[in-house]
Formats: C-alpha cells, structure tokens, sequence
C-alpha cells in the first residue's frame, strides 16, 4: 500500500487513520515538515488517536510550537528515544553528545486519550539501524509505541516511509499502515524490505507482545 505523497495533501479521507508514527528529517532547512505534519495530520486522524514524531533536539522549541499551533491537538508526552554508547552524533554547534532523541506524542480532541496498555515506558533504547535508510530508526522502538498507542487492526500512518520501518513494526504486531514518501526510491526500498523475512514468525516470536495483541 505505497504511493508518493504530495507534500500539500494526502490522498486520505478526514479522520480515516487510527495513529500516525512518523519520523521527519532533522535539519533546519525540512522543518516545514513538521508544520505540514501537525496540520495535515489533525485532519486525517481520528478523535482519540495519537500522532507521534520523532525529532532532534537541536530545532525542538520550534518544532513544539507547530504543533501547538493546532488547536485540535494536545500535547501528551515528549517520550526519550535512546541511543546506546557509541552511536550518538556529535552536535558540534552546541557541544553536546546527543545520546537521545525526542518522539513527541500529542493526542487528538476530543478524547479518551489513554495508550492501550498501562505504564509505558517514557524511554527506549533503540538499535543502530541503517541498512534500509540513511535516516533509518530500528524497527523495535516503533514496535514498541506502536503497540501501546493503538489496537490490532487499527491503520497506522507514516507519511515519511523512509526504509519502511514503520510498516515493518505493523506487520509484526497485526496493524494495517499506509505509507508515503517523496523519494520513490524510499518506495522501492520498503518493498523490498517486506518481502524480505522481518516480519517472519521467528523475528515476531524475538519480540515480546503486550496486553491486547
């Protein structure tokens, strides 16, 4: 279920999606990408569903106001993407070993807005995971929030496919997902990757599921 988004709008109906997972670029020069994700995303998600991106550290004071911007949204949680020794960026401007990420959770009105499962970690510890993107996040870390935040069956969105690893996590934990990317490279990629064996029984065994799955 892949095809190139244009930027302006999704071809999605008004509140068709369950929960989207998504992961902009970082850079200064991409951060309208997040203000088009704040707005486009309040018009395709349900009430009650939640909308989570992941973000750097650098530019997130400006990336909280996008988001704020939008009245439907409330703000939920900013939950700590970590990353093991060794594996964290250098922010040479600011001195700083990033070892985190934020992934900044909002919830669209009205409620109930409550995860799935009770006591979600406000942190995890994700892998190196670079095979399928330059960008690329490890598919446990989006496993893991994917679970908590909707039920088996739900439509998760990514609108930022990159590698697929968002569609790689709904496979392993019984969620349908929509993708889309500008790069149609990303769109090959991801392809490949889903006919590839990550989503096995042996791979979805490795992976414990939680209350509900």
């Amino acid at each position: 279920m892949l095809a190139q988004a244009n930027i302006k709008a999704l071809p999605l109906a008004d509140e068709s999606v369950d929960m989207i997972f998504a992961d902009p670029p970082y850079a200064k020069k991409y951060l309208p990408c997040y203000e088009w994700l704040a707005a486009e995303g309040t018009r395709v998600l349900k009430p009650g569903g939640f909308l989570f991106a992941m973000a750097g550290e650098y530019w997130i004071n400006r990336i909280f106001a996008m988001f704020e911007a939008q009245p439907e949204l409330i703000y939920f949680w900013r939950f700590t993407h970590l990353s093991l020794y060794g594996e964290a960026p250098f922010i040479m401007k600011r001195s700083v070993i990033a070892h985190c990420k934020s992934i900044l959770a909002y919830a669209k009105q009205p409620g109930p807005h409550k995860p799935r499962v009770g006591g979600v970690h406000g942190a995890y510890t994700g892998r190196k995971d670079k095979r399928f993107h330059h960008w690329g996040q490890d598919v446990d870390t989006a496993r893991y929030y994917i679970d908590c935040f909707s039920a088996p069956g739900e439509l998760v969105l990514d609108p930022f496919i990159g590698g697929g690893t968002t569609a790689a996590a709904c496979g392993l934990i019984n969620r349908r997902w929509i993708g889309f990317d500008l790069n149609p490279v990303a769109l090959v990629t991801t392809e490949a990757r889903l006919e590839a064996d990550e989503t096995a029984p042996a791979r979805m065994a490795a992976l414990p599921l939680f209350a509900g799955s």
